[in-house]
């Protein structure tokens, strides 16, 4: 059989390429317009689906309908128009199918395959039925095979369409390279699957039209050309549209995104915000808001907020409703930064806020709203009145507390260490605190910064420090690191405690322990050497009987009962020392005791002379009576001793109160109360400092060989301590010395008695006193007693030294003096030759010696006040006031 002759055709690959490019315009279409779909949410999603599927049904179908009218045959050919209108319904319906698949919120691999599937199936039917619309007097006949690929192309190519369009369907930009480059490779499948099907096709001539022709229509090239137009305008106007949306939905996603940013701002604020209309209405608030001022939901929440709440200012006088600023803004005040306490009406909870108002004006500047900020600084004010509480406690402690820097420059400075050292706080801010160290102790400032920079503390470290006006002060430390927030040691902090008070006390008390100990010692050697004395003085008795007729034997044993009578005699003032004889205290009178102690001395030779000064109104004292006179006249014949070319003794008495801060009260040897105070002053050689700190223990005398015991004065010592009173001594070389000692009175007279000094310390006062003493020790009382009553105070150990802190400072208003001090000029010289530099200063003299046994020692006559030394913080604060007082 011979095969048939087909006719055969050619193409115009002018309209090729423009199919294809169709075919590219309709592939970007579907990824643009897949973004639309996916994005759009209720009617605006069925519109955007049904849009894009016209638009890229169009353009694949404008795409086959170029393409068919590009291959070009011998005979007319004509259009059936329904058919060629349900090929355009198909491309349209497998668009659908495909931006439907696309826009779901997942894809899984089954509904891609099913997608591609119906997508691929719908492109080839639309192809296939477009054939079927051709008129031509020719049959068509198909190749199998290649029918059979260009379908699986189609259904191939539209699970690679749908793969690329789900991918980039959430690329917000119109433009891009992904975009362009998947429209290209889909652009370019397409008419792959339709130049297949085209090449699948046969045409075997006729002798007549095949089909009907009833609805067939020619398609000139003018008809190409304005379907190639339409779609290309459709798919314009479908860019266009997809354009101004994508616009108007990045406009509305930003302002949706500023809005939610600003709400997530809003809401996550510290600061509450709340918004009330002009009358008072609620219009808007933030979660803080809930929590700071527990504001309900609704337009009258915040006159809820007004009932549930008190509140007062931070004085605590409390604010009407009236008053607060929410109300006073809705009158026009407003307010920064008002501090307000709120307390909770039904749990009492209370809390501190910040309150800011402020007008919300609109485009036309008028006022409808009122914008209030809360900000809670609860925790701030606790923290700032736990600082001003801390800083009040630092400066008002007694003992100085310093900052420094870890090189030792000093960063802070309170009260009390203004009135330990001198310094004010802005002569030492920025100074090195060795300006604090006496020369010969500059090299603990380096140990000290040494172990602070290795994190260690330095505890209760025992030292001296300089004064402002030179004087040395007893000292404690206590001295930590300061680290900042991440640990680093940048300073530190120091506690100073004077404790120059304390140091006296400390010496004072290990002197009478020193003494106690001694008289234990001495006391049970006296007792012993007691006994043994008792065996010797019966055995002489025994042995002088027997003896009788030998003269030489006898005149032995009375030398050896001389010997026991003298070491008897020892024996009983060592007793005395040690508290061991047994006194018998009885009401005595003082004055009666003096005067038979007298009639007793008068043996002590015609070159010693006795003055008496006695307080007549002494009352009675318990005391023995035996032993008092016995004291009297040791201290009469040492005094007689010290005075080989005659002199004076001075007896005096008064009565005397000791305060609790007295160191003798503080340190248990003696209770406050008042005293008998009798002082027994002689005009002899006196003593040392040296001497003085062991002329009341046993045994020790400056006398020659043979001439004292040595127990003398611890026999006074012994027998005023078993009294119940306690001894003080004062002595000057070449001037004399006095022992004073005070004896309980028989009655507590202390109620009856006017009072002698005053027992509270005068106010606080100003004014510059100068102290000169050569004793460190009451240099340092007396600059402490004057320190609390607030006078600045200069200090000097000498007259030379005196005048030159004179002339330094030219303005001292009193001068509290020693009478006798080394240099070369006493206290009266001294208080001359300030009168010629400051012709009104006033003056207070210190002595040891009574004032009635002054004129004995060939002193210059006083012209002014005289302070007994030791003196206590009462009577030295009376007498500082009666002076600066004129």
């Amino acid at each position: 059989m011979t095969a048939p002759v087909l006719l055969s055709g050619h193409y115009d690959y002018r309209l090729v390429v423009l199919s294809v490019f169709i075919a590219v315009l309709a592939a970007y279409a579907a990824l643009d317009l897949a973004a639309r779909v996916t994005t759009a949410r209720g009617h605006a999603r069925l519109i955007w689906l049904c849009g894009g599927a016209i638009a890229m049904g169009v353009g694949i179908w404008a795409m086959h309908y170029i393409g068919m009218e590009a291959f070009y045959l011998p005979v007319r050919v004509m259009y059936d128009w329904p058919t060629v209108l349900l090929s355009l319904i198909a491309a349209i319906l497998a668009a659908g199918v495909a931006l439907f698949t696309v826009s779901r919120p997942t894809m899984a691999r089954a509904r891609m395959i099913v997608g591609g599937i119906f997508m691929g199936s719908g492109i080839a039917a639309m192809h296939y039925i477009g054939m079927e619309a051709m008129r031509l007097p020719a049959m068509c006949m198909y190749s199998p095979w290649l029918v059979g690929l260009s379908i699986a192309l189609a259904i191939a190519i539209s699970f690679v369409a749908l793969q690329l369009t789900f991918a980039l369907r959430d690329h917000l930009a119109p433009w891009s390279l992904h975009k362009i480059g998947s429209a290209l490779i889909m652009g370019l499948a397409i008419p792959i699957m339709h130049y297949v099907g085209m090449a699948a096709a046969g045409f075997m001539p006729l002798s007549s039209m095949n089909g009907g022709l009833a609805h067939a229509i020619d398609v000139s090239s003018f008809n190409t050309l304005s379907i190639a137009i339409v779609a290309v305008l459709i798919l314009g106007i479908a860019f266009l549209t997809s354009f101004v949306d994508r616009r108007f939905s990045l406009q509305a996603l930003r302002l949706k995104t500023s809005q939610s940013q600003l709400q997530t701002i809003f809401d996550n604020m510290t600061e509450g915000i709340l918004v009330l209309d002009r009358e008072g209405k609620t219009v808007l608030f933030n979660k803080a808001a809930v929590r700071l001022i527990s504001i309900p939901e609704g337009p009258e929440g915040y006159r809820k907020v007004v009932e549930q709440f008190e509140a007062f200012l931070p004085n605590g006088e409390p604010l009407p409703p009236a008053e607060w600023p929410t109300a006073r803004a809705l009158r026009g005040e407003f307010v920064q930064n008002l501090e307000i306490l709120f307390r909770r009406r039904s749990n009492g909870e209370t809390g501190a806020r910040e309150i800011s108002t402020a007008p919300a004006t609109e485009a036309n500047g008028e006022a409808s709203q009122i914008i209030v900020t809360y900000r809670d600084v609860t925790e701030h004010r606790q923290i700032d009145e736990a600082r001003n509480r801390l800083a009040a406690i630092v400066e008002s402690s007694e003992d100085a507390i310093i900052g420094k820097s870890d090189t030792g420059v000093v960063t802070s400075w309170n009260q009390g260490a203004e009135k330990l050292f001198g310094y004010a706080a802005t002569e030492m801010i920025g100074r090195s605190i060795k300006h604090l160290l006496p020369g010969d102790r500059q090299h603990e400032e380096e140990e000290i910064l040494s172990q602070i920079r290795q994190g260690k503390s330095v505890d209760h470290f025992e030292t001296v420090r300089v004064r402002k006006n030179g004087g040395l002060v007893h000292v404690s430390l206590t001295i930590s690191p300061i680290r900042d927030a991440k640990g680093k040691i940048i300073g530190a902090s120091k506690i100073v405690r004077n404790i120059t008070g304390r140091k006296q006390m400390e010496r004072q008390l290990q002197q009478s322990q020193k003494m106690e100990a001694i008289g234990q010692l001495t006391g049970g050697i006296a007792h012993d050497f007691n006994n043994l004395l008792g065996v010797i003085v019966g055995n002489l008795d025994l042995l002088e009987r027997l003896i009788a007729g030998s003269e030489v034997a006898l005149k032995r044993v009375q030398t050896a009962q001389k010997a026991a009578a003298r070491g008897a005699d020892l024996t009983r003032r060592l007793l005395a020392f040690c508290s061991s004889v047994e006194l018998k205290p009885a009401p005595t009178e003082l004055h009666q005791s003096v005067r038979n102690m007298i009639e007793m001395a008068r043996a002590l030779g015609p070159d010693i002379k006795i003055a008496t000064h006695l307080d007549e109104s002494m009352p009675l004292v318990l005391v023995d009576a035996g032993g008092l006179e016995n004291a009297l006249l040791n201290l009469a014949v040492n005094s007689r001793d010290a005075m080989p070319a005659g002199g004076t003794i001075t007896i005096t008495t008064k009565l005397s109160t000791f305060e609790e801060s007295y160191p003798p009260v503080r340190t248990g040897e003696v209770t406050a109360g008042c005293y008998a105070c009798i002082s027994v002053s002689d005009t002899g050689c006196g003593m040392s400092k040296e001497t003085l700190s062991r002329v009341f223990e046993p045994f020790f005398t400056t006398k020659p060989h043979g001439r004292g015991t040595g127990l003398g004065l611890a026999m006074v010592y012994g027998f005023v301590k078993q009294s119940g009173g306690t001894v003080s001594i004062y002595s000057e070389p070449g001037l004399g010395t006095t022992l004073t000692f005070y004896l309980p009175l028989a009655e507590n007279i202390s109620q009856s008695l006017p009072a002698i000094v005053p027992e509270v310390l005068p106010a606080k006062r100003s004014g510059k006193v100068l102290v000169v003493d050569d004793e460190l020790d009451l240099l340092e009382i007396a600059t402490i007693y004057l320190d609390e009553m607030g006078y600045t105070t200069y200090r000097a150990q000498d007259g030379v030294s005196a005048l030159e802190v004179l002339e330094q400072q030219g303005d001292i208003d009193l001068i509290v003096t020693d009478i006798v001090m080394p240099g070369g000029m006493n206290g009266v010289e001294l208080a001359q030759r300030a009168r010629q530099l400051l012709p009104k200063v006033k003056l207070i003299y210190c002595s040891g010696f009574p004032a009635d046994a002054m004129t004995e020692r060939k002193l210059p006559v006083l012209d002014g006040r005289l302070l007994n030394k030791p003196y206590q913080r009462a009577a030295f604060g009376a007498m500082v006031s009666a002076a600066m007082e004129g």
